[in-house]
């Protein structure tokens, strides 16, 4: 019973933050830290990185 208790409410959680992602993305992002972790995160990437470059200085 407890067992099938988690998984509904992991389930509902999953699906409220689907229904939500942008929302929980752009709090995320508001805030200063997490916002330069996830972009020098990305910027680790060298596609990423390279397609960056060549839009802004395009």
């Amino acid at each position: 019973m407890r067992f099938l208790l988690k998984t509904i409410l992991l389930i509902g959680a999953g699906m409220m933050g689907y229904k939500y992602r942008y929302r929980l993305l752009n709090m995320a992002l508001g805030v200063p830290a997490i916002r330069r972790f996830a972009v020098g995160s990305a910027m680790s990437f060298p596609g990423v990185r390279s397609k960056v470059m060549d839009d802004i200085f395009e």
